[in-house]
């Protein structure tokens, strides 16, 4: 790069490093400052309390589950083409069941409609890794259902990343639940996973 500016523009090596090396610092101070202002909105709760408070009117007996906010992003190809899509989720979780509340982020506003409960005796294999946050459910025909992570810090990177929420025992809390069912159901349907995202089952 410190060639072709040099190049371009008519300046030394010396000038084109220089001016390479200004504007990554540039960058990197507004990327901190960026953090650092997420962050702090994080901690007053704000976003994290619209998303509880759209659990606790979807969910019946709210106050009786853990909640967390779920998101999840997948990249897939046509050709040389890339697609990345994103889900954002509200989790409400117990020992009975599990509750996935479909979230809207347009523009800014956290919205949603509908919701969907899952119990053990729904699932026929749960995919995951123990100790990372990310989990796959599949129905009694090993269909996915859908996947997501329960991530401890969420910040507003872009628009793809909508929310600033830290939820550190949240997240905590879910892997624990999460490794409880897993074992449980993948008991129970006589599954083994193999911890590896879209390729669930080890072959015998």
């Amino acid at each position: 790069m410190n060639m072709i500016l040099a190049s371009i523009y008519g300046l030394t090596v010396p000038q084109a490093v220089m001016i390479v090396a200004g504007l990554m610092a540039v960058i990197y101070i507004y990327l901190k400052i960026k953090e650092k202002k997420n962050r702090g909105a994080a901690e007053t709760g704000e976003d994290k309390n619209i998303v509880w408070g759209i659990m606790q009117r979807s969910v019946p007996e709210a106050e009786k589950y853990t909640k967390a906010y779920g998101c999840w992003e997948w990249e897939t190809y046509r050709g040389n083409t890339k697609t990345t899509t994103y889900w954002y989720y509200g989790i409400a979780f117990n020992e009975e069941q599990i509750c996935i509340v479909p979230l809207s982020c347009e523009g800014g506003d956290i919205s949603y409609s509908g919701s969907v409960c899952l119990r053990k005796e729904d699932l026929g294999m749960i995919n995951a890794k123990k100790e990372q946050n990310w989990t796959e459910f599949y129905d009694k025909d090993r269909n996915e259902i859908l996947t997501f992570t329960v991530d401890e810090e969420n910040l507003k990177e872009d628009k793809y990343h909508p929310v600033n929420i830290i939820q550190t025992e949240e997240a905590k809390a879910f892997v624990a639940w999460r490794n409880q069912w897993m074992d449980e159901v993948n008991r129970a349907n006589g599954v083994e996973v193999t911890g590896k995202m879209k390729k669930p089952l080890k072959k015998k």
